[in-house]
C-alpha cells in the first residue's frame, strides 16, 4: 500500500489507529453472535438475521448521508464494484457461513472460515505481486495453528458444510482484497456501507424466494437485538474495517481480524456460560502471538526505511 511519507512518530500513530480500528471492528463482529443466538431462540434464523442485519442499517445511514451532505450518486464503475464486492463476496460469505451450520458445528465452521487471512495473503501475492515476508508467513502459520485449536471434530456427513465454510473463507478474502485494491478503498465509508446494506438485503430477499425462510415479523425484543446487531456490524464495524484496511492493507488487516474468534469465545463464556477449555485458551494465545509477530514485523520494516 502507498503510505505518504511520515515521520517515525506520525507513522507509528497512523499504524496504531489502523490496528485499533481493525481490532474494535473484529471484536464487534465477534460479540454479536451472543445476541444472534438470543434472536434464534425467539423465532429468528440465519436468513432473517442476514436480511435485517443489512436492511435496518440503511435508513440510519441515509440520515447520516443527508446530515453530512454526502453525495448519493454512483458511477457505473462504483455500482459494479458494489455489486461484485458487496453482493458476490460479502453477502455470499454470510449466507454460506450460516448455511454451513446445518452440516457442521459452529466451531468447525468458524475455524474453516478463519482461513481467510491465509487466502487473503495468497491472493495479494499471486494477483497483485505483493511481497510476503518471512515474518508475515510466520504470523500466518501461528494464526493457522491458533484457529485450528478452535475446531471441533466433524461428522461423516459434514462434506457440504466443510465446502461451504471453506468457500466462505475464499469469498471473504476476495471481499477484503476488493475493499483494498479497488476504488472502494477511497470512497466514503458511510456511502459504501449504505449501498452495500441495501444491495445485500435485496440479494438475500431474492435468494429467499425459494426457501421462504425470512421471518418478517419478530417479537419486539428480537427486533431490538437484531437492530443492535445491524448497527454494530453493518455500520460501526464495517466503517472501522474499511478504515483499518486503508491504513494497514488487506493482508495485515486480515490478521488483526482474528480478534473476532477471541471475542466470540470470551463473550460466549461471559454471557452464555460456555466453557473456555485448554484448546480454546491456547488458540487465543496463538492468535495473539501472530498479532505480536505482525506488529514487530511492521516496526522492523519501518526502521529499515
Amino acid at each position: 500500500m502507498n503510505t505518504p511519507m511520515l515521520s517515525d512518530r506520525a507513522f507509528r500513530a497512523h499504524k496504531a489507529r489502523g490496528v485499533l480500528y481493525t481490532v474494535i471492528s473484529a471484536l464487534l463482529f465477534g460479540v454479536t453472535p451472543v445476541l444472534a443466538s438470543q434472536t434464534f431462540d425467539m423465532g429468528s434464523n440465519a436468513n432473517t438475521l442476514t436480511f435485517y442485519r443489512n436492511l435496518l442499517v440503511v435508513p440510519v445511514l441515509l440520515i447520516v448521508m443527508l446530515v453530512k451532505k454526502i453525495p448519493f450518486g454512483l458511477t457505473k464503475k462504483e455500482l459494479g464494484l458494489m455489486l461484485l464486492v458487496g453482493v458476490a463476496f460479502r453477502a455470499s460469505t454470510t449466507f454460506m457461513l450460516y448455511q454451513s451450520y446445518a452440516y457442521i458445528s459452529v466451531g468447525t465452521a468458524t475455524t474453516l472460515h478463519f482461513m481467510y487471512p491465509m487466502v487473503t495473503a495468497v491472493l495479494c501475492f499471486v494477483v497483485f505481486r505483493e511481497k510476503l515476508k518471512r515474518e508475515k508467513i510466520a504470523a500466518l502459520v501461528i494464526a493457522l495453528v491458533g484457529v485450528m485449536l478452535f475446531a471441533d471434530k466433524a461428522g461423516a456427513d459434514a462434506v457440504p458444510g466443510l465446502v461451504l465454510a471453506l468457500a466462505s473463507a475464499v469469498t471473504y478474502a476476495c471481499y477484503l482484497t476488493g475493499m483494498d485494491k479497488t476504488d472502494l478503498r477511497n470512497m466514503n465509508g458511510t456511502k459504501v456501507a449504505c449501498y452495500m446494506g441495501l444491495f445485500n438485503a435485496l440479494a438475500v430477499l431474492i435468494v429467499d424466494q425459494i426457501p421462504h425462510q425470512i421471518v418478517f415479523v419478530l417479537p419486539p425484543r428480537a427486533m431490538l437485538y437484531t437492530f443492535i446487531i445491524a448497527m454494530c456490524t453493518s455500520f460501526v464495524a464495517f466503517w472501522l474495517l474499511q478504515r483499518g484496511i486503508q491504513v494497514l492493507g488487506a493482508p495485515t488487516a486480515a490478521i488483526f481480524c482474528l480478534f473476532e474468534p477471541i471475542g466470540s469465545v470470551v463473550s460466549g463464556a461471559l454471557f452464555l456460560g460456555e466453557r473456555m477449555n485448554l484448546r480454546s485458551t491456547l488458540g487465543c494465545v496463538c492468535v495473539l502471538g501472530a498479532v505480536l509477530v505482525t506488529v514487530l514485523s511492521d516496526r522492523k520494516e519501518k526502521s529499515t526505511i
